[in-house]
């Protein structure tokens, strides 16, 4: 704490978590007992149920001490109303009971606050423990889940639940005890009562049980709301996910407005049946606020009324105090109520989740099996017999598959989109469901996903993957994957960071990137599906020869491929062909594999594309020239033109690691780079150039100023806070008046009928109508508090949706995550009750400590040490306890990235063994401990707190006690009664206060890190008011279609090294335009010119006379049309992904879909149209998704399109069936495509050949025939 006076805290600032605190040690044991019993509560009791019969017992001191107050004032005022009897002389034995009660008192006081700090102290660490036990399992069960169960829930669901639910298990901690201790303090305080005002008691006590019963009513419609609140969020947390996890799809589509209409459409729903919620909570605080003056009036009007008996200040300000004891515990429920309901739905959430369906250990024999002795003894590596496979328990997709494959085979499969290959992968790695059948893997498997799965670390790590590195094995694998001169090209070599999901580099390198993690597993067998479909035909030989018949050589290779070179290749052990039913129904067996020197791809005579040297050298990836058209069809302009473009491969090497490391600095002979080279062995600046994800910037000092106005204005400004203000004050002296009041009572000795009902009629309209202002200042808290949070939510996701690209490359999905989730819950749920407790404090403490310290006249001057030493804790305490809060915020966001990254890649981690499993959950549980040790110091600090002030608050009522005392003679009973009772309430409240005080800042860090993304730098404008641009016929720009780059140069990050330099070509309108050039060469990133995702660094781009860079983005983005590499689909209905602002009939939809080939299985589906699309369209194969995408650009008929890999994942028919209907259909537009395999023969197809990044030549295609996968 003296070391946050100083400066900013960092997490290194915090002591280490102990052992038994720490999640792997804590969730061991919970883990067993959890298990043993099924049951959360069970386990709890099992694992802690000794240190929470210590809290309860402490809990138990705190509250009899607490007790004490009411006793004591009975006794004190009593006492002091007898010396007006006596003799001055008899005042001493009086005076010395007196003493003695204010004594104990104030040792109550104190043992009080070291029981309640005690409890609360160790009820808290047992939540740090059951939170890390709890989200532990869950990480767990999340690496276990099937994938039926997978498809049921959705990341947004999962990290909500991990999140949200998880937190909530804090509240359980603390209301285990108050479940008990409420029921058992309102029976003393009624016995106590009963003691005082005889059986005139049971009238209040009567009233509390009429109460209680209304509000239990009001708690059931509350636990209902917010089951319905849970799933209304879990919904948002889905569309965010969703939506921000395929940003840059969002943004080649143009769909930010109408994708953040739909969030903040989940978002109405949400704040609806929250707003119900809020309404019902206002009904029971108003209740349970007015019920001391329902009780007082019953209580008081029996005892009175019908008893006929006499008020005195003793019987009434110890009434009055047992009252206000009383209403501590039923304005807890209120408080708990909610909580209850809110923790008892989050563990029978997490409690579903952990139940959900695990993959089954026996889909898959291990070597080790006795039944996998017959395939060991005939050297089988694999095998699958009489297998069926489902994807759930109903649905048959592979039936009667039978394999078998030998240690060293190296078997191809293929077939048409969508038959069942990557699912037969799946089966083999046990995914999937076994219906029937066997199926055995007698080694270590390494896997390749369809869709490269990709970490936000750096190149090496990834290729690493948790393994020691080995610089030689590394190397040989970096070659063996063609990624040598990749890696020169990337800012800082293998050392660049990537990042989520591969943002900042290609397919291709994705695609090789991934295999290269497989092949540094070292594993005995290869599940490689369509890892080369990302790629070039020069690199896909080059892996081939180097990787699959040259590092794999002696390895069991399974790979789905739908390359005809590769199928009919005399390297391959055999081809398998399954069918669109999902059998096995055709194998090509090759008697004799030729030795892998041969070449892959026949030698057909190059084309001059495949004559150039891609920066590859002999030993660093490249290939020696393979050609790749025969040398009969070339032009003799083609073959000029390649010798003058050929570079000897000797003038490019460069030293093997400085290759790997850092960008190649060019040796002599070799092509100048224009960007400044980096030396290579500074650690410091290669981490600087590498490094893509920014720290997360965390505000030092106090919350500013911009962010209180930020919320002031939210909220509705001065007009609210006035009103807002008011009623509270309006309360507070509606409250005074009726102590007053009642008071005034007991000092008159007339108890008439008339005088009694006057009196009790003016109490019960006082108490009324201060009830009436609770209710009033509750329901303003209700209203404005959610105006707030809409205002806040919609800010953010207005500039988050309007944010440029570099924003989402730099700040992982997790960051935005947390802001979603738990800093949204904060501003919901925490900070409008925050505010209202802290206004009404504020007021109840001024005008009670104002009418005290008029009480006690000059004696008041003792109580400024007291008041001085509030300030002081509450100084000290405040910036330590914000900044540990900023840090727990900042600590959590890579616990919940890896989270997201563990839900995406579940299947690959699996795949890699029980080893990686365990790493990936040593990970977590690291994080974890990371971000709990910063909850642990928070605890640590809050307790000290808390501590402190409750020991300043047992000065103070020790200070007024004695004050009173010494005033006896000046003042009535009755005064000194009403001041006493103050007192006791001013301690708690002034606790209360600075707690509420200190709670703002740190409270408000969350509102600050909304405000911080809606502060965040936007892209240009989505309109101009000169769109659509003013040229002859406005509404149908382009109508021609025309491209000039002039000069363009483009970069990914600010002062980030260029990856397109200087481009200055022209696309004539209706041109078919091939970009080839190796993987990483900038293909992609002219895309990313074209479209606007990040601004020109140099340069203009020009459309029909229009320079891109003066209009709209929205105008530019809805007028171009791309078929990405890695298409991403929206979780709904299959019409909503294809026409999502419904522009189109049912008829056009049909046409698309048979148009592209996909009306048979669109139509196979039960609801058509509306057939549900999963989260990323995982009931859909690859290739299907990448046709569903080219069915929204037939739709959108757009002059200009681009085709990005955009047929990678299909296979050969489908490839020549969609290339026919590009013809068609794009006939009259501009397209560019790459690969260039995709632009089809023709007048005027010309063909633009890129190298890093820069343009170098092109070429026509006239007479020559270009063969699918030759370019």
């Amino acid at each position: 704490m003296r070391l946050g006076q100083r400066r900013q805290l960092h997490a290194d600032d915090v002591w280490p978590l102990r052992w038994e605190l720490q999640a792997d040690p804590a969730s061991q044991r919970f883990s067993g007992a959890y298990e043993a019993s099924q049951s959360m509560y069970r386990a709890a009791f099992v694992c802690f149920g000794r240190r929470i019969a210590l809290t309860g017992l402490a809990f138990l001191v705190s509250m009899l001490c607490n007790l004490l107050g009411p006793v004591v004032l009975r006794e004190v005022v009593s006492s002091l109303s007898a010396l007006s009897d006596h003799d001055p002389q008899d005042e001493t034995p009086i005076l010395q009971t007196i003493s003695v009660w204010v004594g104990t008192l104030f040792a109550a006081k104190v043992l009080q606050a070291l029981a309640d700090n005690y409890a609360r102290f160790y009820s808290e660490v047992i939540a740090i423990k059951l939170v890390a036990s709890v989200k532990t399992l869950m990480f767990r069960k999340t690496l276990k889940l099937s994938a039926e169960a997978r498809r049921g829930k959705s990341t947004g669901a999962i990290t909500n639940m991990y999140t949200a639910d998880s937190d909530a298990i804090l509240d359980t901690a603390f209301l285990i005890h108050q479940l008990w201790l409420i029921p058992l303090q309102i029976a003393i305080v009624s016995y106590m009562l009963y003691d005082v005002l005889g059986v005139a008691a049971f009238a209040g006590v009567g009233v509390i049980v009429a109460m209680l019963g209304v509000n239990h009513l009001i708690s059931r419609c509350m636990f209902a709301c917010q089951r319905v609140y849970r799933r209304s969020k879990d919904v948002r947390m889905k569309k965010v996910t969703e939506v921000f996890k395929a940003v840059e799809i969002v943004k080649f589509s143009a769909w930010e407005d109408q994708l953040m209409a739909q969030i903040k459409e989940t978002r109405a729903q949400e704040m609806k049946h929250l707003f119900k919620r809020r309404l019902l909570a206002c009904l029971s605080v108003v209740m349970l606020w007015g019920m001391p003056v329902f009780i007082s009036v019953a209580s008081f009007g029996v005892y009175t009324g019908v008893l006929h008996r006499t008020l005195t200040p003793a019987i009434v300000f110890t009434s009055i105090a047992l009252f206000q004891l009383i209403q501590g515990p039923l304005r807890m429920i209120t408080n708990i109520l909610p909580m209850l309901v809110q923790s008892k739905v989050a563990l029978e959430r997490i409690s579903a989740f952990l139940k959900m369906p695990e993959l089954d250990s026996d889909n898959v024999l291990p070597p080790d099996h006795p039944e996998g002795e017959k395939y060991v003894a005939k050297k089988v590596i694999v095998a699958v017999e009489d297998g069926d496979f489902g994807w759930d328990h109903e649905t048959t997709l592979l039936r009667n598959i039978n394999l078998q494959v030998k240690s060293g085979d190296f078997v191809v499969l293929h077939g048409s989109v969508g038959c069942g290959k990557s699912s037969l992968c799946s089966a083999l790695l046990g995914e999937m469901v076994k219906h029937s059948g066997t199926v055995f893997v007698g080694g270590d498997v390494a896997y390749c996903s369809q869709q490269p799965w990709i970490q936000n670390m750096t190149v090496r790590n990834n290729i690493l993957f948790g393994h020691l590195y080995d610089r030689k094995k590394y190397e040989k694998v970096v070659d063996a994957c063609a990624l040598t001169t990749d890696l020169q090209s990337l800012p800082a070599g293998d050392a660049t960071e990537i990042g989520e999901r591969g943002i900042n580099i290609s397919g291709g390198q994705k695609a090789r990137i991934a295999l290269a993690r497989a092949c540094y597993s070292d594993a005995s067998v290869y599940l490689l599906d369509s890892p080369l479909s990302a790629v070039d035909a020069i690199v896909q030989n080059e892996i081939f020869q180097k990787c699959m018949l040259g590092l794999l050589k002696n390895k069991t290779i399974i790979l789905v491929t739908h390359n005809p070179e590769i199928i009919e290749s005399p390297h391959i052990t055999r081809a398998v062909t399954i069918n669109d039913l999902g059998a096995l129904v055709k194998t090509h067996h090759v008697e004799k594999p030729l030795e892998p020197e041969m070449p892959l791809i026949s030698p057909f005579a190059a084309h001059p594309y495949g004559s150039l040297n891609f920066r590859g050298e002999k030993d660093h990836g490249d290939l020696e020239t393979d050609v790749l058209l025969s040398k009969e069809s070339r032009t003799d302009d083609d073959s000029d033109r390649a010798n003058i473009l050929d570079i000897e491969d000797e003038k490019n090497e460069c030293d093997d690691e400085m290759a790997l490391i850092s960008p190649c600095t060019p040796c002599a002979g070799a092509k100048p780079r224009t960007v400044s080279s980096v030396a290579g062995d500074n650690t410091a600046d290669r981490e600087k150039l590498g490094k893509l994800v920014e720290e997360e910037e965390r505000v030092d000092g106090n919350v500013s100023n911009h962010v209180f106005s930020a919320y002031y204005r939210a909220v509705g400004g001065f007009p609210v806070v006035f009103v807002f203000l008011m009623t509270s004050a309006c309360w507070q002296a509606l409250q005074i008046s009726s102590d007053f009041w009642l008071g005034a009572w007991s000092s008159d000795g007339v108890n008439s009928g008339e005088s009694i009902s006057y009196r009790l009629s003016i109490y019960t309209i006082l108490g009324i109508a201060s009830a009436s202002m609770v209710f009033a200042r509750m329901f303003m808290t209700a209203i404005y508090g959610l105006r707030a949070a809409r205002r806040m939510f919609d800010a953010m996701t207005n500039a988050l949706m309007h944010a440029p690209m570099r924003f989402f490359d730099a700040n992982p999905i997790g960051r935005i995550l947390t802001r979603y989730g738990s800093d949204v819950s904060v501003v919901d749920s925490n900070i409008p009750p925050l505010f209202s407790r802290m206004s009404s404090t504020i007021f109840s403490v001024g005008c009670r400590a104002a009418t005290a310290a008029i009480v006690i006249r000059w004696k008041g001057f003792f109580l400024l040490p007291v008041v001085y030493l509030y300030y002081r804790i509450g100084s000290f305490y405040i910036r330590p306890a914000r900044e540990l809060q900023r840090l727990s915020k900042t600590t959590q966001t890579p616990v919940l990235n890896h989270l997201s990254e563990a839900v995406d890649g579940g299947a690959v981690i699996r795949a890699f063994g029980r080893g990686q499993v365990d790493r990936f959950q040593h990970t977590n549980s690291v994080r974890l401990d990371e971000n709990n040790k910063i909850w642990y110091g928070q605890l640590c600090v809050s307790q000290w707190f808390s501590l402190h002030i409750q020991l300043v608050g047992s000065l103070l009522v020790l200070v007024v006690t004695v004050s009173l005392v010494l005033l006896r003679h000046q003042l009535g009973a009755a005064v000194v009664g009403l001041a006493f009772s103050y007192a006791l309430k001013v301690s708690q409240n002034l606790e209360r206060l600075v707690q509420a005080l200190s709670q703002v800042e740190p409270m408000m860090v969350s509102p600050e890190r909304l405000q911080e993304y809606a502060d965040i730098i936007q892209e240009a404008p989505s309109r101009l008011p000169l769109d659509p641009p003013s040229i002859t016929h406005p509404e149908a720009w382009p109508s021609n279609g025309t491209i000039d780059f002039k000069h363009v140069s483009f970069r990914y990050k600010d002062e980030g090294q260029l990856v397109l330099r200087d481009l200055d070509f022209s696309v004539r309108g209706g041109e078919k335009l091939g970009i080839v050039g190796r993987t990483g060469a900038g293909k992609s990133s002219l895309t990313m010119a074209l479209f606007r995702i990040n601004e020109l660094a140099g340069g203009s781009i020009v459309i029909d006379g229009v320079d891109a860079s003066a209009i709209g983005l929205t105008t530019l983005r809805e007028k171009l049309s791309i078929i990405p590499q890695n298409p991403v689909l929206f979780k709904g209905t299959l019409r909503n992904y294809l026409d999502p602002f419904g522009d189109f009939t049912d008829d056009q939809l049909w046409t698309c879909l048979r148009q592209v080939g996909l009306g048979p299985r669109i139509e196979a589906e039960d609801g058509k149209l509306d057939a549900l699309v999963e989260e990323n369209g995982e009931n859909f194969s690859v290739g299907e998704r990448q046709m569903l995408c080219m069915v929204c650009s037939l739709l959108r008929k757009s002059r200009i399109v681009i085709f990005d890999e955009a047929t990678a994942a299909v296979d050969h028919a489908t490839d020549q069936a969609l290339q026919r209907v590009i013809r068609e259909v794009f006939k009259e537009s501009t397209e560019l495509a790459s690969p260039a395999a995709l632009v089809q023969k023709g007048k005027g197809h010309f063909f633009d050949l890129m190298e890093e990044g820069g343009y170098l030549d092109r070429f026509q295609e006239n007479t020559s025939e270009i063969r699918n996968n030759a370019l």
